[in-house]
């Protein structure tokens, strides 16, 4: 994040900060023994003190910190409070305010005058109570305050007094702009279908333009205010990856890359635990001993990198460590020993198939269980996460170098790009994330497999399907009687040619024959409800511009299904 953006940000939460003062000080001088009112003070001051302290304010970060120390006085009973202390505190928290308004006009603001008034104050009390401490009201003394500063200061406060500002920046609730950026989906949904009417009755679309222009603009301006930087989330890694070195007694060191990238603010919230999780595992099963580095001549301390970038329409997460990588030929045995594939089809699996198998619930890499790992939960909830929003895992490993997962999520979730297309005289989407190409192909290229069919795609054989034939099961579980997914191969014509829409998931690429590709298009998803919310093949619905309800195939589901169908039948073969 750039300087200006967290001192926009100090000025938003320093403003608040004073107002929340100028109440408590009010309820404390009603009741001084309100015990919330003195902690409540304490903690703000202490962080008006920290944030002004970090942005290198000294005149803020000076004020605040002897204000602090008043109040650990009066918390300690070391000193009461007073109308002369009270008349103290609201002159330093009148100038606190001044002092924050102008970094806005670079106004020049004199404070040493309260500043001393308080030090003085408080060093005067706790020699009273015979409790000075060494050092309190050293500062009164350096400082040099003439009479002249200490009257220009009265003279300022007196102008200043009940002067009430506001800040330029203000504060949403983000439920609010969540509403805001549904109406205007809808009002995109409602100009589309006036275009496509208007194109019905032969009216020129030009005079649309304008409109378009205008509605588009408008969702991008609401979509662009909910966009934060990933840096926000970054840095709160820095304890998550201490505490778990700790408990792992390893040493580490995080390094941020990408800061700056923006993302949907909702996104990087459903993406927080997982994120978590991969540190934690990164650090736990990446990250070697410090005597297994030393053996393989590597630093000490590990290293893990956060870093963003987009990609496309995309924006790439990678969490990535520089430990001792992952073995899937390891993997391999222990998918086998756990059951969740046999040994022949375990061996017939690629790497990035084998690689794939650390997302399954219930599997663990870990040799012992530990506080962090060994319980075999964790990676499958990652993959979840990133697949409910769109997204994908993918990940990059190499034995003695270290581990990458990239997770692969959409800069927003408000637009989702797609393809449209029909089958058997209806609109489908399918995300543009996972389509690879479109292409066309002759029937006398699909070879029959008892499995199901294959083709090729730029020389690698590949599994075909009729996406008629998975929409008409009557369950997922049809997909397992012998030639479900041969039915309109074998009625289509010998000369007949498909158009066929290429995706890839996971690593596995799939060819989709669909009736006609239509276009390309920005859509808003919505999520299936009551009764439909259960159907696994669609991961939702839009609108088109004819008032068409369009189907969302989950091209995850299909994938899944149709290779974990192909292995299956090599097996029974």
């Amino acid at each position: 994040m750039k300087e200006s953006e967290y001192k926009e940000l100090f000025l938003v939460e320093a403003k608040d900060n004073i107002e929340q003062l100028d109440k408590l000080f009010v309820d404390l001088e009603k009741d001084i023994k309100n015990q919330n009112a003195i902690n409540a003070i304490f903690r703000i001051t202490h962080t008006l003190k920290g944030n002004a302290m970090g942005l290198g304010i000294d005149s803020i970060a000076d004020l605040s910190h002897v204000m602090e120390d008043v109040m650990i006085a009066i918390k300690s009973g070391k000193v009461q409070l007073n109308q002369e202390l009270f008349k103290l505190l609201f002159r330093a928290n009148d100038k606190l305010g001044a002092l924050v308004s102008a970094m806005e006009t670079d106004e020049k603001v004199s404070f040493l005058g309260i500043k001393t008034s308080l030090a003085i104050f408080l060093k005067n009390e706790l020699d009273k109570e015979g409790d000075a401490e060494e050092g309190n009201g050293d500062d009164s003394e350096k400082e040099e305050v003439t009479a002249e500063q200490m009257l220009q200061e009265q003279e300022d406060d007196a102008t200043s007094e009940n002067q009430i500002s506001f800040s330029d920046v203000i504060q949403i609730p983000v439920k609010k702009m969540d509403d805001l950026l549904s109406e205007v989906g809808q009002l995109i949904i409602e100009r589309d279908r006036l275009i496509a009417y208007s194109q019905e009755l032969g009216l020129k679309t030009g005079e649309f333009d304008r409109l378009q222009r205008i509605s588009s603009n408008l969702q991008y301006s609401i979509m662009n205010a909910r966009m934060v930087q990933v840096g926000f989330l970054f840095n709160k890694f820095h304890r998550v990856l201490r505490d778990a070195a700790s408990i792992e007694g390893k040493k580490a060191n995080l390094v941020l890359k990408g800061t700056e990238t923006e993302i949907d603010r909702n996104i990087l919230k459903l993406m927080s635990d997982s994120m978590v999780h991969l540190v934690r595992n990164a650090l736990s099963h990446g990250i070697e001993s410090e005597e297994d580095r030393k053996k393989a001549k590597k630093p000490i301390e590990g290293q893990v990198t956060l870093d963003a970038h987009y990609e496309r329409d995309r924006v790439v997460i990678q969490v990535k460590d520089d430990g001792g990588g992952i073995d899937h030929e390891v993997i391999r045995r222990k998918i086998v020993e756990k059951g969740l594939a046999s040994s022949e089809m375990a061996k017939n699996m690629g790497k990035e198939e084998i690689l794939s198998y650390i997302f399954e619930s219930g599997f663990s890499n870990a040799a012992q269980v530990t506080e962090l790992s060994g319980r075999g939960v964790g990676m499958d909830v990652v993959k979840k996460a990133v697949e409910s929003i769109g997204g994908q895992v993918k990940i990059e490993t190499e034995v003695g170098l270290g581990t990458t997962m990239n997770l692969h999520v959409p800069a927003s979730l408000a637009l989702k790009g797609s393809l449209l297309f029909g089958v058997d005289g209806h609109e489908y989407a399918i995300a543009l994330s996972y389509t690879e190409a479109v292409v066309t192909i002759e029937k006398k290229d699909i070879k029959k497999l008892s499995g199901g069919l294959m083709g090729s795609f730029q020389g690698d054989a590949i599994s075909i399907l009729f996406l008629k034939d998975i929409l008409y099961l009557k369950a997922l579980s049809d997909i397992h009687n012998r030639g479900m997914l041969h039915k309109s191969f074998e009625t289509a014509a010998e000369d007949a040619v498909f158009d066929v829409i290429i995706v890839s998931y996971d690593g596995k690429t799939t060819g989709m024959i669909v009736d006609k590709v239509l276009q390309q298009k920005e859509i808003i998803e919505k999520p299936l409800t009551k009764p439909l919310e259960k159907i696994k093949l669609l991961s939702g619905t839009t609108i088109l511009g004819n008032g068409n309800v369009c189907p969302v195939v989950d091209v995850a589901v299909i994938t899944d299904l149709i290779h974990r169908q192909s292995l299956q039948m090599q097996m029974e073969n």
